[in-house]
């Protein structure tokens, strides 16, 4: 929590003991399954759970996040009462987090931890029984608070305590573990006495807690009961709940599509975008589709070959009878990792939001595996979409500008979040931009893993950070020993 201010450390040090306990508890009853909210209506889902909820804001792809209050759609909605109460709060004390509609957290170290560990404050100071984020579009994600009666509230537990206090001390910079546990003590009704050690406090059923604290930190902390000291219990992990779109996909057969795709993305999008453009054709106007032709107008008429048609509702993909290299090494990959039902003919996709994923996942894998010089989406008369690989040659290969590159490890890590399941997103990710890289003769630095994948290419190098749980953060690239 290094990237706060003072005041909002000050501010939340006496409720962080208490509030990260109350949050093993929160997810200890919470069942696997989406998480929504009805922003009308104040209603959250968590999976078949439903929970009256707050929105606390929302937090962006470019390191920021925004508080509800601030969003000018969600005026007068119920659902902001809590980041309203938080702008008091924060009015009263003058602590800038929670007063400006706009908090950047692009100084952190990891942007994406440090939005949690907001959203976790917030929940702290309004006393809330529980807080919930989830994404909401690739890396983005969006925070509630939830003080539903038919929630548990945690009292001083003897299994829980040692790690609330300890988590709870080490989240927060400088010497302030004595506020922490005087925090926890105030808010169950007890009393901390001092000792030579630290910290001493009882609980109920004759249960002693010895907070050790060296020069303001926290070094150690023990519980004991009637029959010796108590071992924590587990910790209650939040539920994960994976898209459909994330599980449908063979892990092995995943990461390698996820191998092939920022190279896919850079011919689809940037070489034959670039190519367009030189032309005078209009961004995002799709061409019309001629038996083996994509006609871009009377400007250009690109040699393609047929990938595969998506319909939506209920989710279909087709692959094409046109038997292109690009096209017959993927299915032939998709059976060699036991997925027959992604080399059949047609394939029946998951019911989710983001289906369609699935099909330019394929279509972009395909691109790449075929050596096609790009990409193309064209509507069909039946709602569908039709993806065809541009074959011409006349369409220059990827140039390699570092600033090209950035751009396209961050819109494919943009991409994939969506269908990565959460055990494997940090392979994934660090697959995805190590395979591009080497496509483009960076050599690879290993001694930042897992926060940091470093390639260098003569006197560049190009840095992507990485959040805890494997997210992008952001990347960056310049001259070496030159980005701190």
């Amino acid at each position: 929590m290094d990237a706060f201010s003072d005041a909002l450390l000050d501010l939340c040090a006496p409720h962080l003991g208490w509030a990260i306990e109350q949050f093993d508890v929160f997810c200890s009853v919470l069942p696997e399954g989406a998480v929504r909210i009805d922003a009308g209506t104040g209603v959250a889902r968590v999976g078949d759970l439903e929970l009256r909820a707050d929105l606390l804001g929302t937090y962006a792809e470019d390191a920021t996040f925004q508080w509800a209050w601030a969003k000018q759609d969600m005026t007068g909605s119920p659902a902001i009462a809590a980041s309203l109460r938080l702008r008091e709060i924060g009015e009263l004390n003058s602590v800038p987090e929670l007063t400006r509609a706009m908090v950047d957290l692009g100084h952190s170290p990891d942007p994406r931890l440090s939005a949690q560990h907001l959203g976790l404050v917030a929940a702290g100071l309004l006393g809330a029984r529980g807080e919930l984020h989830y994404s909401h579009g690739g890396r983005s994600l969006t925070f509630l608070a939830t003080d539903d009666s038919d929630l548990p509230v945690t009292g001083p537990d003897p299994a829980r305590v040692a790690r609330a206090l300890r988590t709870g001390a080490d989240m927060l910079p400088g010497a302030r573990a004595a506020e922490v546990v005087n925090g926890y003590a105030t808010h169950h009704g007890l009393a901390a006495r001092p000792v030579a050690a630290g910290l001493e406090l009882d609980l109920p059923g004759d249960h002693r807690v010895l907070a050790r604290i060296e020069d303001g930190r926290m070094t150690d902390v023990a519980v004991r009961g009637p029959d010796g000291p108590v071992d924590p219990a587990p910790p209650s992990p939040p539920p994960i709940a994976d898209d459909p779109a994330a599980t449908f996909i063979p892990a092995g057969l995943f990461a390698e599509l996820a191998r092939h795709h920022a190279s896919a993305l850079d011919r689809g999008s940037a070489a034959l975008g670039d190519h367009l453009a030189e032309l005078g054709w209009e961004p995002g106007v799709p061409p019309v589709w001629d038996d083996g032709v994509a006609r871009y107008g009377d400007l250009f008429a690109a040699r393609a070959r047929e990938i595969g048609v998506y319909l939506p509702g209920p989710g279909t993909w087709q692959w094409s009878e046109d038997d292109w290299d690009g096209v017959a090494r993927l299915r032939s990959a998709a059976r060699e990792h036991g997925a027959d039902r992604l080399a059949a003919d047609r394939v029946a996709l998951p019911d989710s939001e983001v289906q369609i994923y699935i099909a330019i996942l394929l279509a972009r894998s395909a691109v790449h595996l075929g050596r096609a010089r790009g990409l193309a989406r064209i509507p069909t008369a039946e709602g569908g979409q039709r993806y065809v690989a541009i074959t011409d040659t006349r369409v220059p290969e990827p140039a390699s500008p570092l600033d090209v590159i950035r751009e396209v490890v961050l819109s494919s890590a943009h991409f994939l979040q969506e269908l990565t399941p959460h055990r494997v997103r940090y392979a994934t990710m660090r697959a995805m931009v190590l395979q591009y890289l080497d496509a483009y003769g960076f050599t690879p630095y290993h001694w930042g893993e897992p926060r940091l994948l470093v390639g260098v290419r003569g006197l560049h190098e190009l840095r992507v950070a990485l959040s805890h749980d494997g997210t992008v953060n952001h990347a960056t690239h310049g001259l070496q020993g030159t980005l701190a």
